[in-house]
């Protein structure tokens, strides 16, 4: 400040003062148009998500109550392999007597309801074709976690994502309970739009601690067989492991079905221990993963030609 005359004047070159209306640089109005164009498609997003899960849920109440598992084939031969920790049967059937052995495998988890009604339409599909495929034996397991599948057929999880009933009843996700080296008590199960949702799950106190899970790998080792599908839902992605045959099956199904192939390389994202796949990796089975398109329908007229193609593929004959 200097003195001119009776005057007093500021100098205030090299001070910045902020502008009326301005922050950072930009209009006040601007940065609320941009803090609400923010808030409407955050939530925009979440009704979107909530919208989509009503109308998942609508359509699972009907498809499992007019999606119904068909009968089983009279004179079918039944065995079974095990007990649930709750003391339900594992029940395994038997159709053919050839050399060439497959082994369909549904409801590892209990929640994938749709999965054994599946493969009971499988079961009666193949004893009605099985004068076709003489070189055959397949065999089918329509539950695996008859104590989940129980939870889930009593409280269906419509509006949920149907997670009710996945575990057995130690509380253990079975398709990590595999005796393999990357088995631990603990490891995640990824869910939503690409499997990018995700959860811890309990795994078991070491690999084949539960019944379901021995009972099914004493199976598959004391049968010799050589190729597994294990029906799943409901990303609707094939999924193969490291092995010839499997990358083969799994193409053929992507193919028939339309539904997504999943390479290895992100199969191995999704960080999952102790399953199946890595098993029959160990093993040199052909394992073939199916997540179907339905939590609760049995998914059956998109994934039969699927089926029958991979059975012509391994050596069959086709049915036209």
């Amino acid at each position: 400040m200097h003195l001119k005359g009776n005057k007093a004047h500021l100098n205030l070159k090299g001070l910045n003062f902020p502008q009326r209306g301005v922050q950072n640089g930009r209009p006040l109005f601007q940065l609320a148009n941009i803090q609400l164009l923010y808030y409407n498609k955050t939530m925009f997003k979440m009704l979107k998500k909530k919208l989509g899960g009503i109308k998942r849920g609508g359509l699972g109440f009907l498809q499992n109550h007019f999606s119904r598992a068909v009968d089983i084939p009279a004179g079918v031969s039944i065995t079974e392999i095990g007990k649930s920790v709750d003391g339900r049967p594992l029940e395994c059937f038997r159709i053919g007597n050839g050399p060439n052995k497959i082994l369909y495998a549904a409801g590892i988890h209990g929640n994938e309801v749709g999965t054994v009604k599946l493969a009971y339409h499988l079961l009666d599909w193949l004893d009605k074709n099985k004068a076709c495929w003489r070189d055959f034996t397949f065999f089918v397991i329509p539950c695996l976690n008859p104590d989940g599948y129980a939870l889930a057929r009593e409280n269906p999880d419509y509006f949920n994502g149907g997670k009710v009933g996945r575990f057995n009843a130690h509380s253990v996700d079975l398709n990590r309970n595999f005796d393999t080296p990357s088995f631990q008590n603990k490891s995640v199960w990824g869910f939503g739009k690409n499997y990018a949702e995700s959860v811890e799950v309990d795994c078991g106190t070491a690999g084949n601690s539960e019944p379901e899970t021995r009972a099914l790998t004493e199976f598959i080792l004391n049968n010799n067989i050589r190729i597994l599908f294990m029906f799943h839902n409901a990303g609707g992605d094939v999924m193969g492991n490291n092995n010839p045959l499997s990358q083969k099956l799994t193409h053929i199904y992507a193919q028939k079905t339309g539904f997504h192939y999943v390479s290895e390389e992100d199969w191995a994202k999704l960080q999952q221990s102790g399953t199946a796949k890595e098993w029959c990796d160990l093993q040199n089975i052909a394992y073939i993963e199916i997540e179907g398109s339905t939590r609760y329908g049995a998914d059956w007229g998109r994934q039969r030609a699927a089926i029958e193609a991979t059975i012509v593929a391994s050596g069959g004959l086709t049915l036209k």
